[in-house]
């Protein structure tokens, strides 16, 4: 198809209200944190990510972006590599052309948790080897809110009952962008089928084996009882700002308890296990180690206040977290690399 016939094309989907609103929504975000770089969009086949490969398709076309839109096989149901292209065949309807990313990992245990970081991992790879700084994900508003369930299942505090955020960065570097965060699943399922017809319905999503399909059955019966979506989302609000509160004093506190030391070491000023409150500091220990190790996430919590009371503690002398060594020494926490050879 000539270019302006398939820009009018495109163009076209847009007089319609709903798919116009999302994708100014998205362009406006797009123009904000990618501007004209080249950017990776995640595609699964359903409603969601397909919503997600309508609206980079027009932004490109406009922009000129180099976009690269990745299918990851997971290699975990039987017909999993025919969904793969039948994905890449849906796409081609509004001339995407695909690559199939596959997992060769075999994934028997926590599937979802475990599909998703292999997921991430051969995304994050292809990023850096095409010297891609930008991976858009379809996260949308009802993931917010399933999320928020599930973490309260947990036990979760503050950080873990606020919002995903519209962008964060990996451990391998690269920006993972949720440009459809504050819209509901139902306005991009719309999209995806007034634009491709057909989506992929991935049979984890209705099978109570897994705690987010529970979840949202539940979703309903809560609704009625006044547990509704509006009060959530003010309830995620709230957490947001005090957790937004929080991280400025994290923040301030680094910079006055931590200092660079030599050969790699780490000096944390005793007196922020003395004198701040136990959530400072053990936002402040969590980031810290989580920066150093290069992971996704801190240690567990049960680990990390047992590192905190133990220097608090009149005896500390020395113990070991996260593949690191944490000594005292004078009015200092020397943290150092664990070596495990010794």
């Amino acid at each position: 198809m000539k270019q302006a016939s398939l820009n009018a094309k495109l163009s076209g989907f847009l007089q319609d209200k709903v798919i116009s609103k999302i994708y100014l929504s998205f362009q406006q975000f797009l123009n904000k944190y990618v501007g004209t770089k080249k950017f990776v969009t995640c595609v699964s086949g359903g409603p969601d990510s397909l919503a997600l490969a309508f609206c980079s398709k027009l932004y490109s076309e406009h922009t000129k972006n180099k976009v690269f839109y990745l299918i990851v096989d997971h290699n975990i149901r039987i017909n999993s590599a025919k969904e793969a292209k039948s994905v890449q065949k849906n796409l081609l309807k509004i001339y995407i052309k695909s690559n199939i990313l596959t997992i060769k990992k075999s994934i028997s245990k926590s599937i979802q948790k475990n599909a998703r970081d292999h997921r991430y991992d051969l995304v994050s790879k292809f990023c850096k080897t095409n010297k891609i700084s930008f991976m858009l994900t379809a996260h949308h508003l009802d993931d917010q809110i399933e999320n928020f369930y599930i973490r309260l299942t947990r036990g979760s505090g503050l950080y873990g009952l606020s919002s995903m955020s519209i962008h964060s960065q990996n451990k391998q570097g690269i920006f993972v962008l949720r440009p459809f965060l504050n819209i509901p699943k139902k306005d991009l399922m719309y999209v995806a089928k007034k634009i491709f017809k057909t989506f992929v319905k991935d049979p984890s999503n209705t099978n109570d084996k897994f705690l987010r399909s529970r979840i949202r059955k539940l979703k309903s019966s809560l609704a009625s009882e006044g547990f509704d979506q509006s009060r959530i989302l003010k309830t995620i609000s709230n957490l947001n700002i005090a957790k937004e509160a929080i991280d400025f004093y994290v923040k301030k506190f680094q910079k006055k308890y931590i200092h660079p030391g030599h050969k790699d070491k780490v000096h944390i000023d005793l007196k922020l296990f003395l004198e701040q409150p136990a959530e400072i500091i053990y936002r402040v220990m969590a980031e810290l180690i989580q920066k150093r190790s290069g992971k996704d996430y801190p240690p567990r919590a049960k680990s990390l206040e047992y590192l905190i009371s133990s220097i608090q503690a009149n005896n500390f002398i020395k113990t070991t977290l996260g593949g690191f060594t944490f000594s005292l020494n004078k009015q200092k926490i020397i943290m150092s690399k664990e070596n495990r050879n010794a």
